[in-house]
C-alpha cells in the first residue's frame, strides 16, 4: 500500500516536471490557430442574415507575432479557408532565438474568397485584429486556438461609420 502511494507521488511529481519545463505549451513544438470565414448577406430576412451566414473558401486569414521585448514581427503566417470557410495556421513556439507567447500574435481576415462577399467586417476583430487567449484544446505535443468566425458581407450591406449615423 505504501509503495502506491509513493507511486503515485513520483506520477505527480514528474508530471508537474514536465509540465513546468514545457513552459505552457504542454510540450509542443508550435500551436495552432483555427476558426472560419463566413458571408453574411443583409439583403436577406434577419433571420438568414444573422444565423444562415455561408462559408466562403479561398478568404485569408493571417497570423502576425511579435516580440513582446522588442515589439518587431517575428513571424507572420498565412492560410486559405477551405470549402467550409475553416483555416489553419501553425505557428512555432520559437524563431529563432525568440520565444513566441500566443497571446502577442495578431490573427485577422485579409481577404475573402467570394468577390460577391467581399466588403471585410470587424466582427470579432476580423479586419482590425484578435489575440488568442485560451488554448481550446491542450494535451502533450498539441495546443490550439480558437479565432473568429470572422465574416465579410456584400458591398450594399456596407455601412461606413455607424456611429456617426445616428449624430
Amino acid at each position: 500500500m505504501a509503495w502506491r502511494t509513493a507511486s503515485m507521488l513520483l506520477l505527480v511529481a514528474l508530471a508537474v516536471a514536465t509540465r513546468a519545463d514545457a513552459g505552457g505549451n504542454y510540450g509542443a513544438s508550435k500551436f495552432t490557430i483555427t476558426g472560419t470565414v463566413l458571408c453574411q448577406d443583409c439583403t436577406k430576412n434577419w433571420n438568414a442574415y444573422a444565423y444562415n451566414a455561408k462559408p466562403v473558401a479561398g478568404s485569408t486569414v493571417a497570423v502576425t507575432c511579435l516580440d513582446k521585448h522588442t515589439g518587431r514581427t517575428v513571424f507572420y503566417g498565412k492560410d486559405a479557408t477551405d470549402e467550409k470557410g475553416v483555416f489553419n495556421v501553425e505557428v512555432p513556439y520559437q524563431v529563432n532565438s525568440c520565444q513566441l507567447d500566443p497571446s502577442e500574435c495578431l490573427v485577422r481576415l485579409v481577404a475573402s474568397g467570394d468577390e460577391g462577399c467581399a466588403v471585410l467586417t470587424n466582427f470579432n476583430g476580423g479586419r482590425s485584429g484578435e489575440k488568442p487567449s485560451r488554448p481550446y484544446r491542450s494535451c502533450p505535443g498539441e495546443v490550439a486556438y480558437r479565432a473568429g468566425p470572422y465574416y465579410s458581407t456584400l458591398p450594399q450591406c456596407d455601412v461606413d461609420d455607424d456611429d456617426k449615423s445616428c449624430s
